[in-house]
C-alpha cells in the first residue's frame, strides 16, 4: 500500500492508522497544527523515498543546447555555433562521469574495506548501506568509466564530428555523453529487436520457458537478443559469441537481481522519476515507447511482484519465465510453473 492510498484508507475511515512509521490522522478528530506537522513530515519522508530510489541526475546526459536555424545569420554561423553546442554538450557529460566517481568513491570510503565493491568487477550483492540511487549510480559509473578512454580518444580526434559517428557506435558511448536522437535510436532499435527476437522464439518454442526442448543456451541467446545486451550485428552474423553470456548476460542478471531487491524495498516504483522509470522497464525487456508512467509504473510492479523470491535460484528461474514472455502474456499470479535450469 503506498503512502498516499494509505493517508486516504486511514482518513475516509476515520482511523488513526501507522504506516512506515508515519502516524497519519482522521477527519474524525482534526488538529489543524498537528495535521501541518504530519503534512511536512510526510513531504520530507517522500523526498527521502524519491532521493534514495533516483540516482543523482548527474548520470543523465545534461541538457544538449544548440541554436536553431532561424537564431543564425547564416548557414555557416550556424553549423559553427552547432559544432560548439555539441562539443560543450561532451565536455559536461565528461564532466559528470568523474563528478559520478567522486560521489560513489566519497560514498565507499564511508564502508569497510570488506564490504566494499569494486567499480571495475561487477559486484555480487547489493551492500547492506546502499539504496537503490547507491546500486545504480555505482553500476552507471562502472559502465562511463570503460567507455571514457575510447570515447575520450574520438572526442579528441574528430572533435564535434562525434555526434555524426556515436550514432553508429553508441554501445562506445557513455551513458553521460548520449545526445537525445542517439537515445531516442537506441530505445527504437532495442523495441525492433526485441519484436523480431521473440517471433523467432514463439516459431520454435511455443510455450517459452516452459517449452520442452527450450535450453539455458536458446534462453540465453534470446535474452541478448531481446534486451538489446549484444551488439546487432550477431544477428545478421546468426550467431552469438560463445562468451557473450559470461562477459554481458551474467553482468545484466547480477545489476537486476540487486535492482529488484532495492526496488522492493523502496516499496513503491511510483517514487522513481519518468526517465528512471521507462529505463527500469527497458532494462527489463518492456517496451516503453507510447507508454504512460502509469502504465510503466504497472508493468514494473507486476515484474517485482512475479520475480520476487527468498532463493536466488528460483528468482532466476521466475527472471526467465518472464525474460522469455512477452509483458501482455505474463502470469497473472505468483504460483505459475518455472523451469527446472536456471539463467
Amino acid at each position: 500500500m503506498s503512502h498516499r492510498l494509505a493517508w486516504r484508507r486511514c482518513a475516509l475511515l476515520g482511523e488513526q492508522g501507522s504506516v512506515w512509521g508515519f502516524t497519519y490522522p482522521s477527519l474524525s478528530r482534526p488538529s489543524p497544527l498537528g495535521f501541518i506537522q504530519q503534512s511536512s513530515q510526510l513531504g520530507h519522508f517522500t523526498a527521502i523515498k524519491t532521493r534514495n530510489a533516483n540516482p543523482p541526475e548527474s548520470t543523465l546526459p545534461p541538457p544538449l543546447e544548440v541554436l536553431s536555424r532561424d537564431e543564425c545569420e547564416s548557414k555557416m554561423h550556424y553549423l559553427i555555433q552547432l559544432g560548439k553546442g555539441y562539443v560543450r554538450f561532451y565536455k559536461n557529460g565528461l564532466k559528470a562521469i568523474w563528478a559520478n566517481r567522486k560521489l560513489l568513491r566519497k560514498k565507499l570510503d564511508k564502508m569497510p574495506s570488506s564490504e566494499r565493491p569494486s567499480i571495475l568487477f561487477p559486484p555480487w550483492d547489493v551492500p547492506a548501506t546502499f539504496t537503490r540511487a547507491d546500486w545504480v549510480l555505482l553500476w552507471r559509473v562502472r559502465h562511463d568509466v570503460m567507455r571514457l578512454p575510447i570515447f575520450g580518444l574520438m572526442l579528441l580526434i574528430i572533435g564535434e564530428f562525434t555526434a555524426l559517428v556515436v550514432i553508429y557506435v553508441d554501445r562506445v558511448v557513455p551513458y553521460t555523453c548520449r545526445i537525445p536522437k542517439q537515445v531516442r535510436n537506441a530505445a527504437e532499435r532495442s523495441e525492433k529487436r526485441r519484436r523480431d527476437a521473440f517471433r523467432e522464439l514463439q516459431v520454435r518454442y511455443r510455450d517459452g520457458a516452459l517449452s520442452t526442448d527450450m535450453t539455458p543456451a536458446v534462453a540465453r541467446r534470446h535474452i541478448l537478443r531481446s534486451l538489446d545486451i549484444a551488439g546487432n550485428m550477431w544477428d545478421r552474423l546468426g550467431f552469438m559469441p560463445p562468451g557473450m553470456w559470461r562477459v554481458k548476460g551474467q553482468s545484466r542478471m547480477k545489476f537486476l537481481e540487486g535492482d529488484d531487491q532495492c526496488l522492493v524495498d523502496a516499496g513503491d516504483p511510483l517514487e522513481l522519476s519518468t526517465v528512471e522509470l521507462s529505463t527500469a522497464c527497458r532494462e527489463r525487456g518492456i517496451d516503453t515507447l507510447g507508454k504512460t508512467d502509469s502504465q510503466l509504473g504497472g508493468l514494473l510492479s507486476q515484474w517485482l511482484r512475479l520475480t520476487r523470491a527468498d532463493n536466488p535460484a528460483e528468482r532466476r528461474r521466475r527472471m526467465a519465465v518472464l525474460m522469455l514472455t512477452r509483458p501482455e502474456e505474463w502470469p497473472q499470479k505468483r504460483d505459475f510453473t518455472v523451469p527446472d535450469w536456471e539463467l
